[in-house]
């Protein structure tokens, strides 16, 4: 007995000392406790949005998918759900379930491994937004200890809101809310029980019960769910039944493309520049950008659209491959699997090529697959096995049941009930074996998907020359044999043009004349083929950017013809020389310095005095010649080069440079006369602000990409956009706000005393330019010479190189740019709302090819977003300042009229410099000046 008593004070020893050893490390792990306070302040990482300004979501980017839900907008029977999957005892335990946690650990020994869970939702919040997710004794009290003290402080909503909109449910989503959007694209108020069932399901394993992973898996946990629901009363046998019945939409998921790739990922830059990245893809940043997104689409297909005509006049790259040559297998497995690729038909390729298309084209259709009931998946569009045999087995079939002496003649068209056909899309690229080739039809027959044909006619691959690129003039002609570059077996890239219809009305006349047998002629005719054109992707490379020239704001940006291809922007990083298109701010300085629109200059090499002794090149036109002397709207009219070095002589160098600091551009330009000629690198961006003064009547242009921006909070953010090197006053502008403006006043009486000004020896004749006293940081032209320039260009479109746009609109001026050897090729014009600027080039430098001047190659991509941008903006005429008068004069001789007649024009001039006034900038007597002479840049192709 005495024994007996010894053991049982023994255990009781060891069981108080436990007991105390367990209260102190409670004790002790209590000091060591996050505060709950923070909970209060929810703010878990939220994506963050970039957005046009009509509401496009160009961008969403984040370090979790959540979106906050309110718990007053989280349906019932998801909460019931969530509920029964983790914690149905929740409202009325106090943060720990200790009925659940023997039950749970009953079961775990039961089943000799862990098979059952015992903590709260209470626990899983304290673990989830305040502990780690380290497995440790003392992690588990921690769990306890705070569980209790937030169902202290917290109400069973309150916990709620919390838990459902922190945990992760798979796929990268995080919180009730993203998990239903990115599982069905529903809102959270159009789940049904059985979705409900399937989302709380993945709280235990998310990857392990996915339904995109693990089907079965996820179907039994769903059940499993489901039955809790019944078994707790919060769904009835009936909807029970329906739920587990139910077939299941879900959506696929999508890579997260970038709208407006070049423009989102230049404002992204900066944007993480400005914010950090963490804090940017937690924070919930809303930003609306100036783009639109109807003109930003246009200019993208507009640029793609131009440089591919550009890649079809240097000529035909050749196939993309043929399966009628040898091609070597990659791996030993597909020689096991097939036969070696050398010892194959042509047919087998084809069918082998065909069933890779078609899969390829099911995956990309399907943007959802049905989750059924019995546990299994399917695709919008799978393709099945048998499906492309049955196909070609009725294509062949048709050949056969035509007669032999028709077989040769006779081309298989499409396989109208191919369920392939269904998911084709016109003005879309599609890789295509070509079948047949005739000279005598000047058709290209191809098949591509198994079912499908497409025939390519003449008009639709003529441009398929040899090719070659030389900025030497070339001669080639049309493919009018096609036999001569294709062959049967090539992998061409076409472009689905038109619907399905027969091929007679598109075969070559020739061929069709010589048909006298009727029976062929409805064989051919009864047979129908897509409507295609030959393509190729282009190596040549386009950028276009449109503002707004009141506001700044950019409203399309487009820096190459494929982001994906390359992320070099072209608009903003590429440094071109602007050529001809830099003529305009020459001009421009001109305006300012004397002369008029009415102004003679001399298309003379007399008229460069020693320019050829002092510099190392010597300046000529494109065309070679000289036309004598002509106006200075003709001369800017027809690009001519030699009276634009006789300008740039004139005013000086330095005065073109100080004009181009006083627009606040990033240029550095050639200290000598070469800089007539635009010898130097500017980008996009600059030459499109520097042409933005013209119609916005000369202020400062100030770029602006960003509208908004606000974080989760709401609060707004300013965002400087820092688009230009810092402003600096310098030359003519810096000496003129220097002198006090009453010493101005003095100075311009002064200047009607012709003794005075004598005296002065002209010293003072810069700080008296009338087109200077009233200019300062904002206003950095003169406003009457600003319409004179919108006028000028005006007369480019309607007279000299940019006439191809004359139908766009009347109230549109530009100007073209090409550099020696055709490298690089420019548009740059505008409206009185929109300033738009195209390039063309390639990347490395290297010609376009004879005749791709900025006429050419430019304009067409500018002319085509344009008149779209005219019709969201409006198209109205420049408006007239105060200042303005109109004289009629000789077009050729700049002199005064009496009257309208042929030749005669309305030209604008600044009140007081008007014919007859001003004092002449030339004394070499006038000229009759042909209508008929070529203009520089439009010479070649003339030819």
């Amino acid at each position: 007995m005495k024994k007996l008593f010894k053991v049982a004070l023994a255990l009781f020893s060891l069981g108080f000392l436990g007991g105390l050893f367990v209260l102190g490390l409670i004790i002790y792990i209590s000091f060591d406790l996050p505060q709950i306070n923070s909970l209060s302040d929810y703010n878990p990482p939220i994506p963050s949005r970039i957005y046009s300004k009509d509401g496009e979501l160009l961008l969403e980017m984040a370090k979790e998918k959540r979106e906050i839900a309110e718990f007053k907008d989280i349906p019932a029977r998801v909460v019931n759900s969530f509920l029964a999957a983790e914690d149905d005892n929740f409202f009325n335990h106090s943060g720990v379930d200790y009925v659940g946690i023997v039950r749970a650990m009953l079961k775990n020994i039961k089943a000799g491994r862990i098979v059952q869970g015992a903590s709260t939702i209470t626990q899983q919040v304290a673990k989830s937004l305040l502990l780690s997710s380290e497995r440790t004794y003392s992690r588990k009290i921690k769990d306890l200890l705070l569980a209790k003290k937030i169902e202290e402080r917290f109400s069973k909503e309150d916990i709620l809101f919390l838990y459902l909109n922190q945990v992760y449910l798979g796929g990268g989503y995080y919180g009730v809310k993203a998990a239903f959007r990115g599982y069905f694209d529903k809102e959270l108020s159009e789940a049904t029980i059985a979705e409900s069932a399937l989302i709380a399901g993945l709280l235990v394993a998310p990857g392990k019960y996915s339904p995109y992973v693990n089907p079965k898996y996820a179907k039994t946990r769903q059940r499993y769910v489901l039955g809790r629901l019944l078994k707790t009363n919060k769904i009835t046998p009936e909807e029970y039944d329906a739920a587990i019945k139910e077939n299941i939409v879900m959506k696929i998921r999508e890579f997260n493309d970038m709208k407006a790739a070049y423009f989102t990922d230049w404002i992204l830059q900066r944007l993480v520049e400005k914010f950090g990245k963490g804090d940017f893809l937690s924070n919930g940043y809303e930003v609306v950008t100036t783009i639109d997104w109807t003109l930003q689409k246009k200019a993208e297909e507009e640029v793609l659209k131009g440089v591919k005509a550009i890649d079809k006049r240097q000529g035909y790259k050749g196939p993309l491959r043929t399966f009628a040559k040898v091609e070597v297998k990659d791996t030993e497995e597909d020689k096991k699997e097939n036969a070696p690729e050398d010892e194959r038909t042509l047919e087998e390729k084809m069918i082998k090529f065909f069933k890779e298309q078609r899969v390829a084209i099911y995956k990309e259709k399907s943007t959802h697959f049905t989750f059924f009931e019995d546990g299994t998946t399917k695709k919008e569009y799978e393709f099945e096995e048998g499906e492309l045999d049955n196909v070609l087995a009725k294509d062949k079939a048709k050949v056969e049941g035509v007669k032999s002496r028709y077989r040769s003649r006779f081309r298989s068209g499409i396989i109208e009930d191919d369920k392939i056909l269904e998911l084709l899309e016109l003005d879309k690229n599609y890789e295509a074996v070509v079948t047949s080739v005739s000279n005598d039809q000047r058709m290209i027959y191809v098949q591509f998907a198994g079912g499908a044909k497409a025939m390519i006619p003449y008009d639709n691959f003529k441009w398929a020359h040899e090719r070659e690129i030389t900025e030497e003039r070339t001669l080639w002609s049309y493919l009018t044999r096609p036999e001569s570059m294709f062959n049967v077996g090539d992998v061409v890239l076409i472009k689905l043009t038109g619907l399905p219809e027969s091929p007679w009305k598109h075969i070559w006349s020739t061929f069709k004349n010589k048909q006298k047998d009727k029976n062929l002629v409805k064989l051919i005719s009864s047979e129908k083929f897509y409507m295609a054109e030959l393509d190729q992707m282009p190596e040549a490379q386009g950028a276009l950017l449109s503002i707004s020239p009141q506001s700044g704001e950019i409203i399309s940006m487009v820096g190459g013809s494929d982001f994906n291809k390359s992320k070099f922007n072209r608009v903003v990083q590429s440094n071109r020389q602007p050529g001809s298109a830099f003529k305009p701010l020459i001009f421009a300085v001109g305006l300012e310095n004397g002369y008029t629109p009415a102004s003679m200059l001399l298309d003379s090499p007399s008229a460069l005095g020693g320019v050829d002794d002092s510099l190392s090149w010597k300046p000529r036109n494109y065309d070679g010649k000289f036309k004598g002397q002509m106006t200075y709207r003709k001369a800017l009219e027809v690009s001519r080069n030699i009276p634009t070095i006789r300008l740039t002589q004139d005013v000086s160098v330095t005065k073109i440079t100080d004009f181009v600091k006083r627009l606040n551009v990033n240029a550095k330009l050639p200290p000598d006369l070469s800089v007539s000629l635009g010898s130097f690198g500017m980008n996009l961006l600059d030459l499109v602000k520097t042409y933005g003064i013209f119609p916005n009547g000369g202020r400062l242009i100030r770029l602006k990409s960003v509208v908004s921006i606000k974080d989760r909070n709401g609060k707004v953010y300013h965002f400087d956009e820092n688009l230009g090197p810092k402003k600096e006053q310098s030359g003519e502008l810096a000496a003129i706000k220097s002198i006090p403006e009453k010493e101005v006043a003095v100075k311009a009486l002064e200047s009607e005393d012709k003794d005075s000004q004598e005296v002065e020896e002209g010293k003072d004749k810069e700080l008296q330019n009338p087109f200077l006293v009233n200019l300062n940081e904002e206003q950095v032209y003169d406003t009457r010479l600003a319409y004179l320039m919108t006028n000028l260009l005006k007369g480019v479109v309607q007279n000299g190189t940019g006439r191809k746009a004359r139908n766009v609109s009347d109230y549109i001026g530009g100007k073209t740019g090409t550099t020696n050897n055709y490298v690089d090729a420019w548009f740059l014009g505008f409206s009185s709302k929109l300033v738009t600027g195209v390039w063309t080039g390639f990347d490395d430098n290297k010609t376009l090819g004879w005749g791709e001047t900025g006429a050419k190659s430019a304009l067409p991509i500018w002319i085509e977003f344009m008149k779209l941008g005219l019709k969201r903006f409006g198209e109205f005429d420049f408006t007239i300042p105060s200042g303005i008068l109109n004289v009629a004069i000789n077009k050729d001789t700049g002199k005064p009229v009496k009257s309208m007649g042929s030749g005669v024009i309305m030209e604008s001039f600044v009140e007081g410099t008007e014919p007859g006034k001003e004092v002449e900038n030339t004394d070499i007597d006038n000229q009759d000046i042909s209508d008929t002479m070529l203009e520089d840049e439009d010479y070649y192709i003339s030819q």
